[in-house]
């Protein structure tokens, strides 16, 4: 086994970094947060429809990490598989700092939330703020990524020459 290159290595983490930034973009343009309304009364209410939204919000973000983990997990798995098996821990924690970069930009340019509406009409439709609320929105970027890295593994199992390399051949 060759000895890993450092810049081979870094350029892949900073690559994934760097996709968590620009899936914080897609996931605040793609997003619809839910929308609260503002009745006569003052009062600014979510209805049952928008709820849904808040759900579809989840998803998306879920989505995009799912695609861009899968996808960064099998490019990972060619260019550093002279890695081994820390390959699979450095995926899970590369892929979870990269979710949690995509969420806060997500969230730094989505709306700012009904709370901080200056002056809102009656009828008028706020937007929430983007989030995600809970663990396993975060835990599917690592499934995926680690799924990207079975599967290339798996499909070059076949080849004469990665196999031959790896039984010391």
């Amino acid at each position: 086994m060759k000895p890993i290159s450092a810049t081979r290595l870094v350029s892949t983490v900073i690559a994934m970094l760097l996709l968590g930034v620009a899936t914080g973009v897609v996931w605040e343009a793609l997003a619809k947060p839910a929308e609260w309304e503002v009745r006569a009364d003052g009062s600014i209410v979510l209805t049952e429809i928008a709820a849904r939204d808040q759900f579809g919000v989840i998803v998306v973000f879920v989505i995009a990490g799912i695609i861009v983990s899968l996808v960064w997990g099998i490019v990972t798995t060619l260019v550093l598989e002279d890695l081994g098996w820390k390959l699979t821990p450095l995926v899970v924690m590369v892929t979870l700092v990269a979710a949690v970069i995509a969420w806060r930009v997500g969230i730094a340019l989505g709306p700012v939330g009904p709370r901080e509406a200056v002056n809102p009409s009656v009828g008028d439709h706020l937007p929430s703020r983007l989030k995600v609320d809970g663990i396993a929105p975060f835990v599917a970027w690592p499934v995926f990524g680690v799924l990207g890295v079975l599967l290339t593994t798996w499909m070059r199992k076949g080849d004469d020459e990665y196999a031959g390399v790896h039984q010391g051949v």
